[in-house]
């Protein structure tokens, strides 16, 4: 993409979008990385790097310099949210690999409410009728599922003027009380959450989207294969998702 002249940013400082992409093409890489190992083969890398490019121009396009927020947190929202808006084109989950993901959440439902606490993957696999190496499999199936999108989370604000939490958080300036409140109550039912979380499942949270390693190193770290470490990234996803009582794509 060859351009040159700036881009119709209220922020000039950014400057053309041949800087912008030399800037922040690592990021973008970066984001593209990550999801590639979550979806199916027919999505290739080159795709979502591309997509990732248009997030990034729409970002300098909408970002307000006059608010308190950095550019490269605007832009990474805006970057890995059009990868994703890419992936959802596709509809590429078959209804059995949603009905699949449906019965684990399920499962993972029954089994916490049952023990009061994070159901342990054996017992997972009992619940379904599998065993722990068939539900592995299915973990592994399911993949495309450990997505979460933004508009899978709950509406914050008044039923006739709902945003979504991606909408809130962009416009933070502008929160209204009840906004505000919204938030605060979904960021701390995030944090309950990931605390629920087993020690292994949170340790990859942190490492994968806090540390920022590929799943291939965090592997290395927790000396476990990178097919093992991407069914517990599966498994951690959708206990999120379970926990968050969020649908699967065709529900909503």
């Amino acid at each position: 993409m060859k351009a040159t002249a700036y881009l119709p940013t209220q922020d000039k400082t950014l400057g053309s979008a041949e800087q912008l992409l030399q800037e922040y093409l690592p990021m973008i890489r970066y984001h593209a990385g990550q999801l590639i190992q979550r979806v199916p083969n027919s999505i290739e890398m080159d795709d979502l790097i591309n997509s990732g490019v248009l997030g990034l121009l729409d970002a300098a396009n909408r970002f307000d310099s006059s608010r308190d927020v950095l550019f490269k947190t605007f832009a990474g929202y805006r970057v890995r949210g059009a990868m994703i808006d890419y992936i959802r084109e596709f509809d590429w989950l078959p209804r059995s690999l949603r009905d699949a993901s449906k019965q684990l959440q399920k499962a993972m439902i029954e089994l916490e409410q049952r023990y009061g606490r994070p159901a342990e993957e054996a017992e997972i696999a009992t619940q379904l009728g599998l065993q722990v190496s068939e539900y592995r499999d299915r973990l592994q199936q399911v993949r495309g599922m450990a997505i979460v999108y933004f508009d899978d989370l709950p509406a914050v604000g008044d039923d006739e003027d709902a945003l979504d939490v991606l909408g809130v958080l962009e416009n933070h300036n502008e929160q209204r009380p009840e906004e505000q409140t919204a938030i605060r109550q979904f960021s701390d039912k995030l944090a309950q959450c990931i605390e629920e979380l087993p020690v292994r499942e949170r340790i990859l949270l942190t490492l994968y989207y806090f540390e920022e390693l590929n799943m291939k190193e965090v592997a290395l770290i927790l000396n476990l294969t990178e097919s093992r470490i991407s069914q517990i990234h599966s498994q951690m996803v959708l206990r999120i998702r379970s926990l968050l009582h969020l649908d699967t794509p065709e529900e909503r």
